[in-house]
């Protein structure tokens, strides 16, 4: 069975509609830039990535599938949070961290992206700066109340919404950034309003994507849990969460919170997890950086465990920085093919697999065998469907799919082919629902945890 909701009204509706075209064909990466590359240390200070060295690894993103770089701190920060530099101890967001760089160093980045088909979206700490920020003194009308060590801005200022609206205007247009991740919530939901179409009249449109709340998507629309993607599309899209474009988000930057150092993310090296939860989805893929070669977190020396210092050597992903000379291992080398290998399967079949869940059919697959996932199909016009199928478990199993030839759009149909989009191995379905076994290589192996399966006319 499979479901055809009305458009989404009201206005989640309008938001989802001014997103600009590309916004659907996003594969999202979130980096730090300070720890996303080391070329001088420790990548925390004197030893930190720069946008010059972020630069440097677009060519990478690029040959990996990443068209959007989540960019988690641009602007004049400190050291409030877990003992490191973090964007979200927000000191002066109207300022480029000399760490990373200038001004034109900045610009010289997002015209360097666009050249490799990469978007640069900045984080915005929508809540307040750090008390110790020379922006309260300037203007302390701008400012009311606070915790954690923060202040927090005052919508209800005509002054302070001038100076918010315009300083992300300029960001966009000057500076040619694409979008905007909003921390946390977004406070006043209607200045955004007033951004985007201040943007939009300078000739640009920009994505908005705030944690918790949707504007044109949410960070957080469908989280990373084992789940059957069928039942969270649509059971709950049922239940009133609308369709539209959202997130599949495998590993972003909270995991590992107060956590000892350790490997905390998602997939750790799970073809079937990634797959399944983010990256074979119908949903805007977000990934945090390292995750596409199961990187070997390398804690930041000064990142702790506690909140504000306290505590031993911490495991927060944030502050954990990327050893490249990791690549040289052949199991990092695997899982870093395999990655590419589901991206570029996304792109070449992106009019079925895109982030937009109102403009293709899913339908669940019946099926016996033991994965933990089940097995669902995407297709629009009743000429092909995409089956994604996984192994969750780290031996080879067989699954026994019953395809709904009509919930696939081959209604009528006696039979169907199914081609491996990668090995090109063929099986045919001899009538609808009649099980097919479908054999799948162990998970955490090279090429194993997952098959893509091309549904055709026999």
């Amino acid at each position: 069975m499979d479901f055809t909701l009305p458009a989404p009204t009201g206005i989640d509706a309008k938001r989802r509609a001014t997103a600009p075209s590309w916004a659907k064909d996003l594969v999202i990466y979130e980096l730090n830039p300070r720890a996303f590359t080391s070329p001088q240390g420790a990548g925390d200070g004197s030893g930190s990535g720069t946008f010059r060295s972020l630069a440097e690894r677009l060519p990478y993103l690029a040959d990996l599938g990443v068209n959007g770089v989540w960019m988690a701190g641009h602007h004049l920060s400190t050291h409030h949070f877990y003992g490191i530099w973090t964007v979200y101890a927000a000191d002066r967001p109207d300022r480029i961290d000399p760490v990373l760089g200038s001004e034109d160093d900045l610009k010289a980045l997002t015209a360097a992206a666009r050249d490799h088909g990469i978007r640069i979206f900045l984080d915005v700490i929508a809540h307040g700066v750090v008390n110790s920020s020379s922006l309260i003194t300037e203007h302390p009308e701008w400012f009311l109340g606070g915790t954690w060590g923060m202040t927090d801005y005052n919508y209800n200022d005509p002054g302070f919404r001038e100076w918010w609206i315009s300083l992300w205007e300029r960001y966009a247009l000057e500076f040619g950034i694409d979008g905007f991740r909003i921390d946390v919530n977004m406070v006043d939901p209607t200045i955004w309003d007033e951004i985007r179409e201040r943007i939009e009249r300078g000739g640009k449109k920009v994505v908005i994507f705030p944690e918790i709340e949707r504007y044109h998507f949410s960070q957080q629309d469908l989280q990373n849990t084992p789940r059957d993607v069928y039942r969270i599309i649509h059971v709950d899209d049922l239940a009133g969460i609308p369709r539209g474009l959202s997130v599949g988000q495998a590993s972003c930057h909270d995991y590992g919170w107060e956590c000892l150092a350790g490997n905390h993310f998602y997939a750790k090296g799970s073809r079937a997890k990634i797959a399944h939860g983010s990256l074979l989805t119908p949903r805007i893929p977000l990934m945090f950086a390292g995750e596409e070669f199961n990187a070997d977190p390398t804690p930041l020396p000064s990142l702790t465990q506690g909140l504000f210092g306290a505590g031993e050597q911490g495991g927060w992903l944030y502050g954990n920085q990327l050893d490249w000379s990791q690549l040289d291992k052949p199991e990092k080398q695997a899982m870093l093919h395999d990655v590419k290998t589901m991206l570029g399967i996304r792109k070449h079949y992106s009019h079925l697999l895109h982030g937009d869940s109102s403009l293709v059919t899913i339908a669940s697959i019946p099926c016996g065998g033991e994965s933990d996932y089940v097995p669902f199909a995407l297709h629009t016009n009743g000429e092909e469907a995409l089956v994604i199928v996984t192994n969750s478990h780290a031996r080879d199993i067989e699954m026994r799919l019953a395809l709904p030839f009509a919930a696939l759009g081959f209604e009528g149909r006696t039979s169907l082919v199914l081609t491996d989009v990668v090995s090109g191995e063929r099986f045919i379905a001899t009538g609808d629902r009649v099980p097919l076994v479908v054999p799948i290589k162990a998970d955490f192996t090279p090429g194993g945890g997952y098959r893509v399966l091309l549904v055709t006319p026999e």
